[in-house]
């Protein structure tokens, strides 16, 4: 394939990153999948089936009944991790990669980045849907509860205020993960990484919670004078952490700019 004028054109250095970094990322991120497949279900499934008098009826609705609120949410966390460990790697590792080796600006190696951790989530969704049917098939009104992530983008409204909640959840995580990334944009080592995002954190938390116990009287007495309902509440959330968000973003850009990745 002739990729000379793709890379002439901004959107055509997008894909090409984008394309190069899932395919020589696809190898590890299905053996990671394995792995939490194994993990999640393969281990609790021959536990139960050893406990259960070597019944796979039992060791299925065991399973089922262990996942009940669904089994999406840990495969987020899982990849999430991935993701983040993955970035540091892409930043740090001395051996050439896709996003040193092809010339791209700095906004457009985070942008496939943002490309490919949406479509690396995306994966993990399907990965828990195929789970979730399985057992569902074998334990049938038990499991399946990871179609909550389907049914929420057929049913999505963002005229209601359960749409705008999610969005301002969304952005409450996001801004976790983004400080994250900055950690691991810093930080050579994953670990210290995660062990600085994860003090900053603690940090913030406690000086927030310290904060507002000084100033409780005052906050109580403000509240009561100007009360605010939960709409107000909820578009205030989203202000905060939507600036906070950006704000991170720009120091990954800016971070990512004096590490020269290029």
């Amino acid at each position: 394939m002739n990729t000379s004028k793709l890379h002439s054109s901004f959107i055509g250095r997008i894909y090409l990153l984008t394309a190069e970094g899932f395919f020589s990322s696809l190898r590890p991120l299905l053996i990671f999948h394995t792995i939490m497949a194994v993990v999640l279900v393969g281990f609790p499934f021959f536990s139960a089936f050893l406990t259960n008098g070597f019944s796979l009826q039992q060791a299925f609705i065991q399973v089922a009944d262990m996942y009940s609120t669904g089994i999406s949410g840990l495969y987020i966390i899982g990849t999430v991790l991935y993701i983040l460990i993955w970035i540091n790697r892409c930043v740090h590792t001395p051996a050439p990669n896709v996003y040193t080796q092809l010339p791209a600006s700095v906004g457009e190696k985070l942008i496939s980045m943002l490309l490919l951790s949406i479509i690396y989530l995306l994966i993990s969704l399907l990965s828990a849907v195929i789970i979730s049917s399985i057992l569902s098939l074998a334990a049938p009104y038990r499991g399946g509860e990871s179609y909550w992530a389907i049914a929420f983008l057929l049913h999505l409204n963002f005229g209601t205020p359960y749409a705008i909640a999610c969005v301002a959840s969304i952005l409450f995580f996001l801004h976790g993960v983004l400080l994250t990334a900055l950690c691991m944009v810093h930080f050579r080592k994953a670990i210290f990484g995660l062990l600085a995002a994860a003090l900053i954190e603690f940090f913030v938390v406690l000086t927030l919670i310290s904060t507002a116990a000084h100033y409780s009287e005052s906050l109580y007495h403000y509240t009561q004078n100007h009360p605010i309902n939960r709409i107000e509440a909820i578009w205030l959330t989203i202000a905060i952490f939507g600036v906070i968000d950006l704000a991170l973003a720009t120091g990954m850009y800016y971070r990512l700019k004096t590490l020269q990745l290029k």
